[in-house]
């Protein structure tokens, strides 16, 4: 569920009405989807927002439950019944099964259950952030803020971008230090060698990996289907990620960093070997290439969290 984001243009009709010819001295912008991925306020709400859909969806399904029972007893008994009766049970299951399909319109349509929902709890974010906004703004004189992320910002120079200090705003307000997540896209690890296609150990170092990089404080690796689903439609699904390829990628995401890899497995001695390279996607540079080498497929969790630290630590420039 998306949280709502149009705070941004409130916020800049709440600016635009002290516009004058002054404007073109000064205008600033901010890339609303950075905002919304770093600032914890709009996380907590996401998972009230999930929870709430979790029950609602949980209704459903014991719904969908009773009538797949009653429907079954019907098919059960439709030997033996009379036709008064069948028709009796034949009718609860029809009003239950409307009853059902309401209550999934009442949740998931436009203006729904979910919709005023989310709109409820986002409110006073949206005004908080809109109110940080004006505040960074007016700070630094500028007239007119943008959303880059909306596409409404074809250029415009990185001194003019007032993302980073609304963050850090935003974090100031609630007492806290204003901790950033680079965006990070976790490629497929390609089976080198035909005994690790066997294995599967590209899957398995992939899903340690992206565990890896979700406990750390350097990155914040993009939703898994997201990228699989991007790669899939490359018609890279069962084909290696060339670096060239990976970086492509990465922008069409809007990653930051990405890291793609292989792994071997050596039959004689069991060890594996996963070699991972991190670009900076933004300069389209290679930070690091790093390798490890598990004694065994039960110590290869380990060696992808020793990957993702020293990886982190590259990207931090150290």
């Amino acid at each position: 569920m998306k949280i709502t984001r149009n705070v941004f243009i409130w916020a800049v009709l709440l600016l635009m009405a002290a516009v004058s010819p002054a404007l073109a001295q000064k205008t600033g912008y901010v890339d609303s989807k950075k905002i919304f991925e770093n600032y914890k306020g709009a996380g907590d709400i996401k998972q009230q927002v999930n929870r709430a859909l979790d029950a609602w969806n949980r209704e459903i399904e014991a719904k969908r439950a009773e009538i797949d029972s009653l429907q079954r007893e019907l098919e059960s008994q439709n030997l033996v019944i009379s036709s008064e009766r069948r028709k009796l049970k034949q009718e609860v299951i029809k009003a239950k099964t409307k009853e059902v399909e309401t209550l999934i319109h009442q949740v998931y349509d436009p203006s729904g259950k979910l919709d005023a929902r989310n709109k409820e709890l986002s409110k006073p974010m949206v005004e908080k952030i809109g109110a940080i906004i004006k505040k960074v703004a007016l700070d630094n004189n500028i007239l007119l803020v943008l959303d880059s992320s909306s596409g409404a910002v074809v250029y415009a120079d990185k001194d003019l971008d007032l993302t980073d200090q609304v963050l850090e705003e935003l974090a100031k307000s609630e007492g806290i230090v204003a901790q950033y997540q680079a965006t990070l896209a976790l490629f497929p690890v390609w089976d080198a060698d035909p005994e690790a296609v066997r294995k599967k150990l590209g899957k398995l170092a992939f899903g340690y990996l992206f565990s890896s990089l979700g406990r750390s404080e350097a990155f914040k690796p993009l939703a898994q289907k997201l990228v699989r689903d991007l790669v899939k439609d490359k018609g890279l699904e069962d084909k290696e990620v060339s670096d060239a390829r990976g970086m492509e990628l990465a922008k069409i995401l809007t990653a930051q960093f990405s890291i793609s890899g292989g792994i071997n497995y050596n039959a004689a001695s069991g060890q594996i070997t996963i070699k991972l390279r991190l670009f900076n996607v933004d300069t389209g540079m290679m930070l690091a290439e790093e390798s490890e080498v598990a004694a065994s497929q039960t110590e290869l969790s380990g060696a992808c969290e020793n990957l993702v630290a020293r990886l982190a630590q590259k990207a931090g420039g150290k």
